[in-house]
């Protein structure tokens, strides 16, 4: 059966935790440390944001953080990207508004220590800068119907429906500070287990249609791949005097180039049998700059940031069977090029996403020595454009506002933060051109609309 489908939420998800800055570019996901995640900062959260920061402190210390997220999504499908215009019905059935409403989790988890070397700091983490579940809500008015049983899920069903997908940082990073301590250098390597899967409604020809002939031919597609990736961290830190340091870092994009996710690809269109057959997913991810710099005197600290992400190189991505040489080279409408040689994929998700920013500025006030209190609001731009924008995908510019309180007794530290992320709401208006197979899928045209709220609860020992 040469028809697949592809969990575009839990891909684009995984982009985001393989590159190693899922905040940037449409992911708010990864905000480990809350106002001490940046790239100048000393927290053991530096494993993440910048390699160079382990070295600032002294000791033996660990840190045990949990992010725990609520999302909330909307999406209201344009009739007029319908393919199926044979009926009002089958244009209803759709077409509409559908919500959904997830709760994320992520943990992240650090040991550091300077081996009794001055200057010297080794470390080791885990942690999942995306991990978690959507799943979208059933329409009642068409819960039963014979003859658009599909259209329960409803209209953005042809681009997800559920999912599930975690990718796991086992993260092994070595950072040193010069005798004078002005200057500390950082590198981090990153061993990446990802999983993802997710079904979505999928017709053989591409198409939203639903029934043909009075037979229904709406079917459902579950792909479910693995894959295990490597990447590098490396960054530095400058004190510039006593009271201001600047750092700066670089996330490569997994090494190799391509990402290679395998595993298996279940369909059922109709009244036909279940196929199952070895399925891959073929892409291209970004690497990323990020810079930061603190002021601290007295009882307030000052930080800001930046950051940037090379989402350009994410044109597409490519779906193969695995029992042919395929090749991933594709024309501008869409069609297979038949002189690159080899087999055609399954299926080409075009992407052509744009380089994301994100800018952050915030700081900290210590009405005691025990307890520090901060504020932290961040600006994040939208990396997918109006051509492939899509329900499992929801971005748009957004901004991140946060609030956090930290408690150090003795030995011990605890944090927590509240953050809320407000993303501008999109319309796109249906494509007046379909790409041609195997690029071919449902217009995905409508308005968007979003909501994350979320908390962090992190728990330090410094010996």
């Amino acid at each position: 059966m040469k028809s697949i489908t592809f969990p575009t939420c839990m891909a684009v998800m995984t982009v985001a935790a393989i590159t190693g800055n899922s905040r940037a570019g449409g992911f708010a996901s990864a905000q480990f440390g809350g106002a001490h995640g940046n790239a100048a900062s000393d927290s053991l959260t530096s494993i993440f944001y910048n390699p160079a920061g382990l070295a600032l402190d002294h000791g033996t210390r660990a840190y045990v953080e949990a992010l725990a997220a609520y999302r909330s999504l909307e999406f209201t499908r344009d009739p007029n990207a319908v393919d199926d215009t044979s009926s009002q019905d089958a244009i209803d059935a759709n077409s509409g508004t559908n919500k959904a409403g997830n709760v994320i989790a992520s943990p992240f988890i650090a040991i550091a220590s300077d081996l009794g070397q001055r200057g010297l700091a080794v470390a080791v983490g885990v942690h999942v800068p995306f991990g978690g579940q959507a799943s979208w809500d059933q329409v009642d008015k068409w819960k039963g119907n014979q003859m658009y049983p599909g259209a329960a899920d409803g209209p953005q069903r042809w681009s997800v429906t559920t999912g599930k997908q975690q990718s796991i940082f086992y993260t092994g990073a070595a950072a040193y500070r010069t005798a004078d301590n002005r200057l500390s250098f950082g590198v981090a390597f990153n061993v990446i287990q990802s999983a993802l899967q997710l079904t979505r409604a999928r017709n053989v020809d591409g198409t939203d249609t639903e029934t043909a002939n009075g037979a229904v031919t709406e079917g459902r597609s579950l792909l479910d791949v693995t894959s295990i990736d490597v990447s590098l961290g490396f960054g530095f830190i400058a004190q510039l005097d006593e009271h201001t340091k600047i750092g700066a870092s670089y996330q490569t994009q997994p090494l190799g180039g391509e990402q290679k996710m395998e595993g298996t690809l279940t369909n059922k269109f109709g009244d036909t049998g279940v196929s199952e057959s070895k399925a891959g997913l073929r892409q291209r991810l970004p690497d990323s700059v990020r810079v930061g710099v603190e002021w601290q005197g007295g009882r307030h600290a000052l930080r800001a940031g930046a950051d940037w992400t090379h989402w350009a190189l994410f044109k597409d991505q490519c779906i193969v069977d695995l029992g042919s040489q395929a090749n991933c080279t594709l024309l501008d409408s869409g069609a297979f090029d038949p002189t690159a040689g080899g087999a055609s994929p399954l299926l080409d998700i075009q992407r052509n996403w744009k380089d994301s920013w994100g800018l952050q500025g915030g700081g900290s006030w210590w009405p005691s020595s025990a307890l520090e209190l901060s504020l932290n609001l961040r600006l994040d731009t939208n990396a997918v454009p109006d051509s492939t924008l899509e329900p499992a995908l929801m971005d748009a510019n957004k901004l991140i506002s946060m609030v956090g309180a930290r408690y150090t007794k003795g030995k011990f530290v605890v944090d927590l933060s509240l953050a809320d992320v407000e993303y501008g709401d999109r319309t796109t208006a249906p494509r007046a051109v379909d790409p041609e197979p195997p690029s071919r899928n449902p217009d995905m045209a409508g308005t968007y609309k979003q909501h994350v709220f979320f908390a962090l609860i992190g728990l330090g020992f410094h010996q």
